[in-house]
């Protein structure tokens, strides 16, 4: 079997991926950030290995005999630019080098779609960033990079109030109700999209994919999906651009005021209100948006 290594292990879409991997016998090397009252133990598939994505003593140790070293971890949020570079630019630079003086044959990067609108928010910079750094770095080992749309399911805390309220019959839609449309991807179709392509090397050393799981899905869709699984009425409520602005103007102000970023950010409205989020490559056999939406309402208290 296969030896991976694995950043980003204890989070949302790496607690799928390293089931999956775990599944099929595989041995798995995982980065976890150092947390008070935290215990890992290490069992006879899984060895964790402590420190940040900024150490270069622990980066090199996660890719030490590994064959695929696939890199999951990133910030979402931050009080600035700043904070966004630093652990989704630099840490991605210094994980690629590790790898390569580890002797890593594979390195899968998932980054996010918001990459390929880098002028958008600091995110979106910092991952743009992060891919080129990927690719300037890689040398000749083989480079995959993921770009991910929004991705649904059980245990993610980002979408946890959003998918409270439509339980509830009802979804607030940034900007517009029928006017955008957005991909999605299931985290467990993008777990075993990930895990198809740990084990082949792309065609000439590098690959860019979008995968998903839905490619044109318009908020229409997401009620009546919804309302598949509730069997009521999903109420779509569009809340006008300049209160989404306000929101997302006001959390920034508390972020600095308190030191803890949001998820709600100026950069977080601009994507939001961007009317098209497209991907490129649909999984094989996605999961309906209403298994998913129905996964996701069962976690819910």
């Amino acid at each position: 079997m296969a030896r991976f290594a694995i950043t980003g292990a204890t989070g949302f879409v790496g607690t799928h991926l390293v089931e999956r991997l775990v599944g099929e016998g595989h041995s798995i090397r995982c980065l976890v950030r150092p947390r008070p009252g935290r215990q890992l133990e290490d069992t006879a598939q899984i060895e964790w290995v402590s420190g940040e994505t900024g150490s270069p003593e622990a980066l090199d140790e996660l890719a030490r005999g590994s064959d695929t070293l696939i890199h999951i971890a990133g910030l979402t949020r931050a009080l600035g630019p700043d904070g966004f570079h630093a652990t989704n630019t630099r840490a991605t630079a210094m994980l690629v080098a590790a790898a390569r003086r580890a002797g890593v044959g594979h390195f899968i990067h998932v980054s996010s779609l918001a990459a390929s609108k880098p002028d958008i928010s600091p995110y979106a910079w910092s991952k743009a960033l992060s891919e080129a750094a990927a690719t300037a770095l890689a040398g000749d080992m083989a480079l995959t990079i993921l770009r991910p749309p929004a991705i649904l399911g059980p245990g993610d805390s980002a979408t946890k109030d959003i998918m409270a309220w439509l339980r509830r019959g009802w979804l607030f839609c940034p900007g517009s109700v029928r006017n955008s449309t957005f991909s999605w991807i299931d985290v467990d179709d993008l777990a075993r999209f990930v895990m198809g392509l740990a084990g082949e090397v792309p065609q000439g050393g590098f690959a860019r994919l979008a995968p998903c799981s839905g490619q044109d899905t318009s908020w229409q869709d997401v009620a009546a999906a919804a309302e598949r699984v509730l069997e009521r009425k999903v109420h779509c409520v569009a809340v006008p651009r300049t209160i989404v602005r306000a929101a997302g103007a006001t959390t920034a102000t508390a972020a600095l005021a308190t030191r803890h970023p949001f998820i709600l950010s100026p950069g977080k409205v601009r994507e939001l209100l961007q009317p098209d989020w497209r991907a490129d490559t649909m999984v094989i056999a996605p999961t309906p948006l209403h298994q998913t939406l129905s996964r996701c309402f069962l976690e819910l208290p």
